[in-house]
C-alpha cells in the first residue's frame, strides 16, 4: 500500500503498534498488504472507535435514487 493509503487508515484511528501494556482484546486488528508484498497489522481501540453517520451510507442513497426512477 502507498504511504497515503496508510495515512488515511491511520486518520480513522488505526495505529501500527499497540501501546505498552494494552490488552489485544480491546483492539480491532486489520492486516494490510503493501505493494512490496509485506503484510502489516494495524490496530484500533474499540472504545475510541468513531461512529459513522448515515451521510456515509451509500446503500440508503442508492435505494432513494432507485425509488425516484
Amino acid at each position: 500500500m502507498s504511504k497515503n493509503r496508510i495515512s488515511s487508515i491511520e486518520k480513522i484511528g488505526y495505529q501500527k503498534n499497540l501501546p505498552k501494556g494494552a490488552d489485544i482484546d480491546d483492539f480491532e486488528v486489520i492486516s494490510v498488504t503493501q505493494k512490496n508484498g509485506i503484510k502489516i497489522n494495524l490496530y484500533r481501540n474499540k472504545k475510541e472507535k468513531k461512529e459513522i453517520d448515515e451521510t456515509t451510507n451509500f446503500d440508503s442513497s442508492w435505494e432513494i435514487f432507485n425509488s425516484l426512477l
